[in-house]
């Protein structure tokens, strides 16, 4: 036998329905503050697409910080929460009019005559680097092919051929061996 008869909801259900409707007029309120001070929201304009915060991001929108947590658009919609829904949608289409506040350019870093000999022998040390790493790869490369004899060569492509004709006959049962 179930512990709830039918139609009776869990008080820990109920606490969370009740969480969720606190946290639409939470961001109802903190976009209207947002709006009256022109400010931006850092965590709801993370949401932002090329036409502003769509209605089910914000709804979606979660801050620990500000004490928002998600919502569903079904959860928005219900009869107890349409009202909220209604008016969160309104302060969002005016803090989407906000014009956007523009970032100070962030000051150019002096270059000195100094700084830029040692960005130089930096870059000159990162080359001669670079340029002995090749060296060594090549070198290994050519020792390499000079330890793999044609006799060799030969016998890999031979078992290559041999695989793809057991691959072309299905023959898979036929098993290359290693010189």
């Amino acid at each position: 036998m179930s512990r709830y008869s039918k139609g009776e909801t869990s008080e820990a259900k109920l606490q969370e329905k009740h969480a969720k409707t606190q946290s639409l007029l939470t961001k109802i309120l903190l976009i209207r503050k947002a709006i009256e001070q022109r400010r931006r929201l850092p965590s709801l304009d993370a949401l932002k697409s090329k036409r502003g915060v769509p209605f089910k991001a914000a709804l979606a929108w979660t801050d620990v910080e500000l004490g928002v947590v998600s919502c569903s658009y079904n959860t928005s919609r219900e009869p107890y929460n349409i009202e909220y829904s209604d008016q969160l949608s309104t302060a969002l289409k005016t803090y989407n009019n906000l014009p956007p506040i523009a970032e100070p350019p962030s000051p150019q870093k002096r270059t000195t005559q100094r700084l830029q000999q040692e960005e130089i022998s930096i870059l000159k040390n990162q080359i001669d680097y670079l340029t002995n790493t090749v060296g060594e790869i090549y070198r290994a490369y050519m020792q390499l092919i000079a330890r793999v004899d044609e006799h060799t060569r030969q016998d890999l492509r031979y078992q290559q051929v041999l695989k793809s004709h057991t691959q072309a006959l299905d023959r898979a049962h036929l098993t290359l061996v290693k010189p």
